[in-house]
């Protein structure tokens, strides 16, 4: 798997040509779950292959990825889930400026980390100047650290769907891959994000991995 040093054409290539390096075993079948059980499958030539075939997945050149929406797909998928969950906290960070008690206080610490709910409260707000309408989600009347956690997350994946909308379908079918099968049982189309907000929703990523996942900031152009 790539690390923060790997070079972008490394990463590019195990992104293209070893996609069990980085797939999510629900993605395989009942059929197909013997394959877990084959030492350092993740890393066999000939199983990545399969893969390739199976889901008819064509090589994506470098360049690519200059368009810079593109670029998300190559995060590995510990850190591209934290961003998401962390993309989930700041469009509740309003909201979350007006808890003041202590256990809904705790179940924040618990969804998003002291310091990952520090910067959803503190500058999350001023992230961006103007708030389009239906970015700021209200958060629920009761929750705990689990379900807030949850909402998040499902926010985030609708973001990240929305911002690669356009990419090609062998950069979100391998994006999808990074993530559980079961985290896209839900409709990304949703009123409060248009069309036209695409560019500001990708420079708003890039300011939320820069705070929670910096040592992968550089994959994002």
């Amino acid at each position: 798997m790539a690390n923060p040093e790997t070079p972008l054409s490394q990463v590019v290539h195990q992104f293209n040509y070893c996609p069990c390096q980085y797939m999510d075993s629900s993605w395989l079948t009942d059929k197909q779950s013997w394959i877990e059980n084959l030492d350092g499958w993740r890393h066999r030539p000939m199983l990545n292959n399969w893969v390739l075939k199976e889901w008819e997945l064509t090589p994506i050149s470098e360049s690519t990825f200059n368009i810079p929406t593109n670029s998300v797909a190559l995060l590995p998928p510990e850190s591209l889930r934290k961003l998401l969950v962390m993309v989930g906290g700041v469009l509740h960070c309003i909201s979350m400026r007006q808890v003041i008690l202590k256990e809904p206080k705790q179940h924040l610490h618990t969804a998003f980390g002291s310091e990952g709910m520090q910067f959803c409260i503190q500058q999350g707000p001023m992230l961006l100047s103007d708030w389009p309408e239906g970015w700021q989600h209200k958060l629920p009347s009761q929750f705990d650290g689990v379900s807030i956690q949850e909402q998040a997350l499902k926010l985030g994946l609708i973001w990240f769907s929305f911002i690669l909308k356009n990419s090609p379908d062998n950069i979100q079918q391998r994006w999808r891959f990074k993530l559980k099968q079961s985290d896209f049982a839900f409709s990304s189309n949703v009123a409060w994000l248009e069309e036209t907000q695409r560019d500001l929703a990708y420079r708003l990523t890039k300011k939320i991995a820069k705070q929670v996942i910096p040592q992968w900031f550089h994959l994002l152009k």
